[in-house]
């Protein structure tokens, strides 16, 4: 398995693309400049050491050199080798909100950010237990089966966004229903859910669904993002930049408020508790505690182990690619001696 330390290198790629559309839009201006002057074939036989394939490949390879450079600099990292981890723990399935509401900063930096730092400091404080991830809003859809690689969970949690359910609404039912069935069934205990949400737009059925998963043992913890006071929801562009706010068809702003009855009843139907996000490490710290009193059991799973540095791999590529560079236009100016003469 490779993973990146440093993942925000990784966008250094995307001047790749911009430096071949400029290298072209040159290549086209400098062809019609030409043109403008004279005959092109006669204009290149005055122009004996302008060479057009030599130009691009020396293009082709330091683009291949900056792409090595880029990689080498996010540092990659290969897991070698694949072990046999035994534990005790419990299954833990985080059901997460990611509706649209959850981008309200009635609690900094968002609703949805803060409970993602929640999550990640929640994972820090878990040993031995395997964690799952659901995202839900309009439709609720598996993001990380349960596993003990907290690694990988928070990789997956880092690219989470508003983006990532295509339908907007809040639906707990389905989220809870998502989440039980990453479960092994056979298990009748050790298996706790967490809901964040801000709980606004939920349906009915919420509270019969905790309840029916709690009969099979499973205890359902709810964490309240937002405020009873609210805030509005923030309208982004293709940047992520705040162009605006919601508003009604009246042309008021939408203000979205944390349903705290309802996160109530629904950890009461689950034999839960409900906590309020607003200090992230002391609700994580009641979290872990709540987990902890709870039956662990035996699991077992594979986890990658043992990452390696992979960087100097692609230095040595870009090392040779640059030499390759500098071979390639010795040999060019050494025909061109020969043809002289």
């Amino acid at each position: 398995m490779i993973r990146f330390e440093h993942t925000e290198y990784l966008l250094l790629l995307l001047l790749i693309p911009l430096a071949i559309v400029v290298y072209f839009y040159v290549q086209i201006q400098t062809k019609r400049q030409l043109s403008a002057i004279g005959n092109i074939t006669l204009i290149k036989r005055l122009m004996p050491e302008r060479n057009d394939r030599k130009s691009l490949i020396k293009f082709v390879l330091l683009n291949l050199i900056f792409c090595l450079l880029a990689i080498a600099l996010a540092q990659p990292q290969m897991g070698t080798k694949m072990e046999k981890v035994q534990r005790k723990g419990i299954d833990v399935m985080i059901a997460l909100d990611v509706s649209n509401s959850m981008l309200s900063k009635d609690i900094a930096p968002s609703r949805l950010e803060k409970s993602k730092l929640l999550i990640q400091t929640l994972l820090k404080k878990l040993d031995g237990d395997r964690v799952g991830l659901v995202i839900f809003a309009g439709n609720a859809y598996l993001q990380m089966p349960l596993t003990v690689d907290y690694s990988s969970l928070m990789l997956y949690l880092r690219a989470i966004n508003t983006n990532s359910v295509p339908t907007q609404g809040t639906i707990i039912t389905e989220a809870l229903d998502k989440a039980e069935g990453a479960f092994t069934q056979t298990d009748k205990k050790h298996k706790a859910i967490i809901v964040i949400t801000d709980g606004e737009d939920h349906e009915e059925d919420a509270i019969d669904k905790a309840e029916e998963i709690a009969s099979d043992g499973t205890k359902i913890f709810t964490i309240g993002a937002g405020t009873l006071a609210g805030g509005s929801i923030p309208l982004m562009d293709q940047n992520g930049q705040i162009v605006g706010e919601k508003k009604d068809e009246n042309g008021q702003t939408i203000i979205t408020k944390m349903n705290a009855n309802m996160l109530q009843a629904l950890a009461k139907a689950g034999n839960g508790n409900y906590y309020i996000l607003d200090n992230t490490k002391q609700v994580a710290d009641f979290i872990a505690k709540d987990i902890s009193k709870m039956e662990t059991k035996t699991i077992n799973d594979k986890v990658f182990t043992d990452y390696v540095e992979q960087f100097q791999y692609f230095l040595f590529f870009a090392l040779l690619l640059l030499l390759l560079d500098i071979f390639t236009t010795f040999r060019r100016k050494m025909l061109d001696f020969k043809n002289e003469k």
